[in-house]
């Protein structure tokens, strides 16, 4: 069977409206009590005959399925998002995939229908058992005799069973929350060795584990190894975030200091115990994306740095190209994942309120973030997919003094020309200026659209700048 089960795919099909149980014998329920006390009997007994554990399969139902509200399961009995046919049953559904660059996009496809919730217990523990035809034993670390633990079990399914980092962690939660193990499980030798188990023969300290938000990317976005990254550990998952995380030497790798590595993933642990937080990168040191992949933290990566400047400008863009907008800018600290195509920004003109300029390798590009709607996303300038709009103005030199008008007051001064740079302040006009003050004149200015004059003074005793129409002068 071709392996294509996404993580949480259900979550992407769920319509949430509730069924009648009985008439389409499905556990469709808001009361996770009810759902487990439903679905106990069939789980037990197709998780014992194919010596998977009983909790941990409750658990992916559970989360799966959303506890068996999902439109997946409530018309199809599929509580695992499992696609194709079963005895040439299926239910057509648009679901959520990836698509190389990491993008999201939205496609329709086949799941399979089953007559009963035994059934999909059966079928998924049949996958679990035999695998793909590519690799049989793909799910071996699922299989009871192979993980002494029902925690072993869940994380095996991590990045396997699942693209999501934290989906062991997840299956864990549930187990935990609801005492499946001791519900489900029984009190065998393998059960007994659990420290996370109630059930536990021997007393064991209870491990509080770290919890991490992670942040998916797009597209290829790159760091480069710090000058400190041999003091820091490489983890197969974010240090302290679960049991038995292993760790790789950099003895076993041919790294240097300023060595180019790629990212595709941000994740932001925070400590059980204090709090704090601390930012951490997947790493991989060849750009196809089925390299290994290692944890670090972020001081052993050095990341292209950015200025944000606060303002506002109109933008223009360019929906004809082929590029996307982000939630960030592309291969900042933050990493930034695709939130749309440019093709969907069809307005003529757009308000940005924050202007980046990133330098990367000593190369700067200057990215907007732009109001859409009620959200706001980042676009480059550099790559012509937006121009802000300023007016074009012809400096010259000048120099000498003027006086403040009579007329002065009603004219604002500025940082800049106005409607000519980013960073556009309204200013105040020092205090104690009245008509007949003398201003020292030191740049010129013409908007050549309006034909208007300004001119950049400065007052005695004050050390700023201000630009002024000529016409708050004498």
């Amino acid at each position: 069977m071709k392996r294509t089960k996404n993580w949480l795919l259900t979550a992407f099909v769920v319509s949430v409206g509730l069924g009648s149980i009985g008439s389409v014998g499905h556990a469709a329920t808001t009361d996770p009590q009810g759902f487990i006390t439903q679905l106990k009997s069939p789980v037990m007994s197709v998780a014992n005959q194919y010596k998977l554990y009983p909790s941990v399969m409750m658990a992916q139902a559970a989360l799966e399925s959303a506890w068996g509200t999902s439109m997946l399961t409530t018309q199809a009995n599929n509580y695992f998002g499992i696609k194709g046919s079963y005895n040439g049953q299926s239910v057509s559904m648009k679901t959520a995939e990836y698509d190389s660059n990491g993008q999201l996009y939205y496609t329709t496809a086949n799941f399979r229908k089953y007559p009963s919730a035994k059934a999909s217990m059966t079928d998924n523990a049949v996958l679990l058992r035999n695998g793909t035809s590519y690799n049989p034993a793909i799910y071996s670390g699922a299989w009871r005799e192979n993980a002494n633990t029902y925690s072993a079990a869940a994380n095996s399914l991590t990045g396997v069973y699942a693209t999501s980092p934290t989906y062991g962690t997840n299956l864990i939660s549930i187990i935990k929350q609801y005492n499946l193990n001791t519900l489900l499980d029984g009190n065998d030798s393998d059960n007994a060795t659990d420290s996370e188990s109630s059930s536990s023969s021997t007393s064991k300290p209870t491990v509080t584990y770290a919890t991490a938000k992670y942040y998916g990317t797009s597209g290829t976005q790159m760091g480069r190894l710090s000058a400190r990254h041999t003091s820091y550990v490489l983890y197969n998952h974010v240090k302290n975030t679960r049991a038995d995380i292993t760790k790789t030497s950099w003895k076993k790798l041919s790294d240097y200091t300023g060595q180019p590595v790629y990212l595709d993933m941000r994740a932001v642990k925070t400590d059980p115990k204090s709090g704090k937080k601390t930012t951490w990168y997947r790493i991989r040191f060849s750009s196809k994306a089925s390299a290994k992949k290692y944890w670090l933290y972020t001081a052993g990566v050095t990341m292209p740095t950015v200025k944000y400047t606060s303002g506002t400008a109109t933008v223009t863009v360019n929906h004809n190209l082929k590029g996307s907008y982000y939630n960030h800018v592309f291969n900042s600290p933050y990493l930034a994942k695709a939130q749309g195509s440019l093709s969907k920004l069809t307005a003529k003109t757009y308000t940005a309120d924050n202007q980046a300029v990133k330098t990367q390798d000593g190369y700067k590009t200057t990215w907007y973030r732009i109001k859409v709607g009620s959200k706001k996303y980042w676009i480059a300038s550099t790559e012509a997919a937006a121009s802000p709009q300023y007016d074009y103005v012809v400096y010259t030199a000048a120099s000498g003094t003027k006086k403040l008008s009579s007329k002065f007051s009603k004219y604002n001064v500025y940082n800049h020309i106005k409607k000519t740079h980013f960073d556009q302040k309204t200013l105040k006009w020092p205090s104690g200026s009245k008509k007949g003050t003398k201003v020292t004149v030191d740049l010129k200015g013409i908007k050549t659209a309006y034909k208007t004059t300004w001119y950049r003074i400065q007052f005695s005793g004050n050390k700023t700048k201000y630009w002024v129409d000529a016409r708050a002068l004498q």
